[in-house]
This record gives structure tokens, C-alpha cells and sequence, in this order.
């Protein structure tokens, strides 16, 4: 028994009649046969193939309306508050490991970072960065409130004290996101300087660490009541989301692997963070060009005429500034830092570290930017490939220097993301024309 079949002229003047146009192509003619003609889907198709013209139209040059350019909106304001609180909160080291110990506190910021850039990723990927994100977020108060309650109670019970304090850290830090993505980052900011206040003053240290933890929940909480309901629930699907928390893991094992640094030692451990954290804020804020210089690249021109390998310099020129920024300023910073490191206690050969540090940062940054092209799975490869090649060294116990791991955890990741962002962007009309602003 075969498939019924169906006249191409039917077919053309069913499809024009429900559209009021011609269709674009023949999976949206297909569409349409098959939902308003009860057309059997390879029938559709094949009937649909049958109205399309021999010969290929013309490619048309784009007439779409450019996305505005959008300028801070906030974003410095929001890097400054966060570069507050990593100086802060640096402070907090030397408190907490005279009071619960150098093991503890180890312990506790291992299982911190990771935790806390994992569930970061997470949130980002599944509302923060997307419209109507923290309405979305707002829907889900009991939620989080379970989710804080699970991140401070399995760590206690399989880590001690140490597990505490990472549960309670990552409970600060990850609503401090929120905080700050829900522009209040002044109320974080706050509670971070009050719980140094404290500490500086001998209020016992993890003490001032559940007190901040606490309020940071309280203000989120109040943070979350005043967004109106969102207009759609959409959430996305969950392996990009699944995916963005394997990768927020690997980063912050980047962070806790070598073994030549110690962020129980002082402060400047911690402080060697800032010179990378400015860098990456304004790499990161020139990177948000991209939102405009892609679609102005493709305005007005046929994505496969002759000139479409011209497309791809705007976008590229802009990563290329990006780099640039976070190579300068991670190195002015750092060489800033070092010289005043006799007076912080710690040597010249933190040199090493810092060089790591913005090694790291570079590679969060490119992977975030190949994440959101579409191409999360090598981003994850590539954060695997540089956390494996970090432990190789920390189990060969092979440092010719400090933060010889984070130079070459870092570097491989690196390697193999960079080159891949420069090919996707060096072709937007192919690779990037709905890949971008799709979630």
C-alpha cells in the first residue's frame, strides 16, 4: 500500500492561502501542510520539495532592525561591588585559620569554589542570563531555600567543621550573585565589610561567617518578592544547564588544584585574584560589543556573497581588544601587586601565581564566550582537559615554580577554546546567525 500523494499546484496554493505569502523554504511549507491539511509527514515533505523552484532564489540582503546598543547598564557598577567583597573577603583567611585551624579552613574553600562556580553556572544558565530571569528566580523561593539547607548540611555531616564553613561560604557567595544580578549589590557589599568589621574587631570568625551567610539569604529572599510574574515560564532545556555546572566544577578546580598555593597563608593569596578580577571585568565588559557588532557585520548584505569572509573581522577585532584588555591590565595590576608584596609578606615568586591567576581568568572568559555560541560540549572538553593536566602536575608533585599548576591548567584550556572562538567569529553569517541569541 502506498502514500497517498498530492499535485504540487494543490500543494503551492493550500500553503499560500494559510501564510498569505509564499513560503520561505520547504520544511515551513511541509509545516504547514501537514498541521492545516492532515498531509502524513513524508507526504508533506515530498510535496512540499515539489513546490520549491529549481533553481535557488537569490540570496536577499538582510533588512532586519539591529538590536540597540546597550551601554553599562549597570555592569562597572556591579564589577566594583563584586571586587570589593574578593578583597574583603580575602581578608577573612588569616581569621579563620586562627580560629579553626589551617586543615579546616583548606579543606572548607576546596570544596567552596568549586561548589560555589558550579551553582553559579547554574543559575546563570537557567535564569539570571536569560529575560525575565529573576522573576523566573522569584518562582522559585522554596526552592532555594531547600537548596541553601542542603549545601551547609552534607558538607557538615562528611567534612566537619570544614565542610561547614564551605557550605556556609558558598551559601554568601552564590547569593551574592543574586544580589548583585538583581542590582543590589550595595546590600551585599555591605554584609561582606560588616562580617570583616567583626572579624577585625576578634568576634569569633566563623560565627561572623553564618551571621553573614544568614543575612545574605534574608536579603535575597526580600530581593526575590518585588519582581512581577513573569510573562512566560520557558526554562530551556536541561542539559545546557547540567552542562554550564560540570564546567563551573572544572573551573573551580582549576582554582584549588595547585598545590603551591596556599589561600590559608594571609591575605595576598586571595589578593592575588584582583589584578585577574579587574582585568576580566573589563575584558568582559568589552566583550558585551559582540551583541552589536555581529548583527552590524550581516546587515545589509547576502550571507553567501562573495564578500561574507569580510563578515567576521568587526566581531573578531572586538575579541581581539578584549584580550588585549585583560593581558594589560592583569599585568599592570599584577606587577603592581608584587611590588608591594614585601610590605603584604610574601616574595617576588608569587609572580607565578598572578601569572596563573590571569591565565585562568582568560580561559573562564573565553569558555563562557563559547559556551553562549552553541558549543558548550568543547568548552567542557577543553575545562577537562586543563583540570586534568593541572592534577597530572600536582600528583607528579613537579612545581618549578609557584602556580606552575594554574599556568598550565590554564593554558590548555586556553589552547584548545581560543582557537575555536576566533574560527566561529571569523564566520558569523554560517555559525552565528542563530546561535547567538538563542537559548
Amino acid at each position: 500500500m502506498t502514500a497517498p500523494t498530492m499535485e504540487p499546484t494543490d500543494a503551492r496554493l493550500l500553503v499560500e492561502a494559510r501564510l498569505g505569502r509564499a513560503p520561505q523554504d520547504m520544511l515551513e511549507a511541509a509545516v504547514v501542510l501537514e498541521a492545516w491539511a492532515g498531509v502524513p509527514a513524508q507526504t508533506a515533505l515530498a510535496a512540499a520539495s515539489a513546490t520549491m523552484p529549481v533553481e535557488p532564489a537569490r540570496p536577499q540582503p538582510s533588512v532586519g532592525r539591529l538590536p540597540r546598543h546597550r551601554e553599562g547598564e549597570g555592569v562597572l557598577a556591579d564589577g566594583v561591588a563584586f571586587l570589593i567583597t574578593v578583597v574583603a573577603i580575602a581578608c577573612w583567611a588569616a581569621p579563620l585559620s586562627s580560629s579553626m585551624g589551617v586543615t579546616a579552613v583548606e579543606h572548607g574553600l576546596t570544596l567552596a569554589l568549586p561548589l560555589t562556580l558550579a551553582l553559579q553556572r547554574i543559575l546563570g544558565s537557567r535564569f539570571l542570563d536569560r529575560p525575565q530571569g529573576i522573576a523566573q528566580l522569584a518562582l522559585h523561593r522554596a526552592l532555594l531555600l531547600m537548596g541553601a539547607a542542603a549545601v551547609l548540611l552534607i558538607p557538615a555531616l562528611l567534612l566537619g567543621a570544614g565542610g561547614t564553613l564551605a557550605g556556609l561560604l558558598t551559601i554568601s557567595w552564590t547569593g551574592g550573585t543574586i544580589l548583585i544580578r538583581r542590582r543590589w549589590p550595595a546590600v551585599y557589599v555591605m554584609i561582606v565589610l560588616a562580617a570583616t568589621v567583626a572579624m577585625a574587631a576578634g568576634v569569633e570568625a566563623l560565627d561572623v561567617v553564618a551571621l553573614a551567610a544568614v543575612t545574605t539569604v534574608v536579603a535575597v529572599a526580600l530581593a526575590l518578592r518585588s519582581p512581577a510574574s513573569p510573562s512566560r515560564r520557558s526554562l530551556g532545556a536541561a542539559e545546557p544547564v547540567a552542562m554550564a555546572g560540570a564546567i563551573g566544577v572544572g573551573l573551580g578546580v582549576l582554582l584549588v588544584l595547585d598545590r603551591s598555593v596556599s589561600w590559608t597563608d594571609g591575605a595576598l593569596p586571595a589578593l592575588a585574584l584582583v589584578p585577574s578580577t579587574v582585568a576580566a571585568l573589563l575584558a568582559g565588559y568589552h566583550l558585551r560589543r559582540l551583541e552589536w557588532a555581529i548583527p552590524r557585520a550581516l546587515a545589509g548584505v547576502a550571507a553567501t556573497g562573495a564578500h561574507a569572509k569580510r563578515l567576521g573581522r568587526a566581531p573578531t577585532r572586538v575579541l581581539l581588544r578584549a584580550l588585549l584588555w585583560l593581558v594589560v591590565v592583569s599585568g599592570a595590576l599584577s606587577a603592581g601587586l608584587l611590588w608591594l608584596s614585601p610590605w603584604l609578606g610574601a616574595s617576588a615568586r608569587a609572580g607565578g601565581v598572578m601569572v596563573g591567576f590571569a591565565l585562568v581568568a582568560l580561559a573562564s572568559m573565553v569558555i563562557g564566550l563559547l559556551e553562549s555560541l552553541g558549543r558548550g560540549r568543547w568548552a567542557l572538553v577543553a575545562v577537562g582537559c586543563g583540570a586534568t593536566a593541572e592534577a597530572l602536575v600536582a600528583i607528579g608533585d613537579v612545581d618549578p615554580f609557584p602556580g606552575a599548576g594554574l599556568v598550565i591548567g590554564g593554558g590548555v584550556v586556553v589552547t584548545l577554546a581560543l582557537p575555536v572562538v576566533v574560527a566561529l567569529l571569523r564566520h558569523p553569517a554560517s555559525t552565528l546567525a542563530t546561535a547567538l541569541w538563542i537559548p
